[in-house]
């Protein structure tokens, strides 16, 4: 570049300003290549070395130009390398991706940049009155997914909550992959019971999660909503459980639905709530989280932590405890009993 040339940009731009900038956009160029690699199945592909000759009949590449741009962009990140013509995984994220215990990590990456990337994406539109999208029928078995990433934070909790308790007959609401039965089942192998989802997709992925598991004959995996108990929720339940739910009932539901889960709760049982809430200005996590649940139809605003413990106090609720879940981030386990005398 020539001096003047040099000089010329240095005046229209702030040297430091551009550097952030240009720092910004490699980790999302990374994203967004993980996510074609993963959604074109390049990634799996190349868990066997490959050529670019063999990449393109492996993936049926009706556009092969587009192949070899995709695998430079790669190899610009160093999530590939290339020796002798053979293509392989190189970068740690691509490894992670197509690890053992990958696929979380793949529906991240998926969700980020499709259901969480439309919300800033469509902002303006929706500030200015259009209306949310309805995705949660498409994307509920990609967050079924990405959502075993927090079963390490809930472990402990659900732990806490079952072990040593004996039998229990539990319901999970919107039991996801039913990664929380797993946990459940692993703290207290005396406990049994019901999850329960609304998307159908989720519901098949749970069961065949449970049949892995080897643990179907302990939980029932069924179709339905809550608010209309399918006749398969007969009987009463000692916990049900709710995980990264409430956001999804909207807040004048949530009264009727706390009343109906405490009719359906025996003698001294428990629910057991984790959730985010709205946090302090410096939680990125549960913010950005915020703005999803705000932008999706289907969806409310997460709710204050105040708001759960009263409603529970005023469901008749009691013993109300509440643990901080991940430190830094407004994640918290909440957990209640009926009254035994009720």
């Amino acid at each position: 570049m020539k001096l003047k040339t040099l000089i010329a940009t240095l005046r229209a731009q702030n040297p430091l300003d551009i550097l952030r900038f240009v720092r910004d956009v490699q980790p999302l160029v990374r994203m967004q290549f993980l996510y074609a690699a993963i959604d074109s199945g390049l990634l799996a592909t190349l868990k066997t070395p490959s050529t670019k000759e063999e990449l393109v009949k492996k993936l049926d590449a009706k556009r092969p130009e587009l192949l070899e741009a995709l695998l430079n962009v790669g190899l610009s990140l160093g999530e590939l390398s290339c020796k002798n013509g053979v293509y392989k995984i190189k970068g740690k994220r691509s490894l992670a991706v197509t690890g053992e215990k990958g696929d979380p990590l793949a529906a991240l990456v998926q969700a980020s940049l499709t259901y969480y990337n439309s919300f800033y994406l469509n902002f303006t539109q929706r500030l200015h009155g259009a209306p949310s999208d309805n995705r949660l029928d498409e994307i509920g078995d990609t967050i079924a997914r990405c959502s075993k990433l927090y079963a390490p934070f809930f472990q402990s909790f659900i732990s806490d909550t079952v072990a040593g308790q004996g039998a229990l007959r539990i319901l999970d609401i919107g039991c996801g992959s039913g990664i929380y039965l797993h946990n459940a089942y692993e703290a207290n192998p005396s406990v049994s019971g019901i999850g329960i989802d609304m998307d159908q997709a989720v519901v098949e992925q749970a069961r065949r999660n449970l049949a892995g598991w080897d643990i179907s004959g302990k939980f029932k995996i069924i179709a339905g909503d809550i608010r209309v108990p399918p006749t398969e929720l007969s009987g009463t339940f000692d916990l049900i459980t709710m995980y990264n739910l409430i956001y999804y009932f909207k807040t004048e539901e949530r009264p009727a639905l706390f009343r109906s889960i405490r009719a359906m709760l025996s003698h001294g049982g428990k629910i057991a709530i984790a959730t985010n809430v709205q946090g302090d200005s410096k939680d990125i996590s549960s913010s950005h989280l915020n703005l999803a649940t705000s932008s999706m139809l289907g969806c409310t605003p997460l709710p204050f932590l105040g708001e759960i413990t009263s409603l529970l106090k005023d469901s008749d609720f009691e013993q109300i405890k509440v643990t901080k879940l991940i430190l830094g981030t407004a994640l918290y386990g909440i957990t209640a009993t009926t009254k035994a005398s009720q």
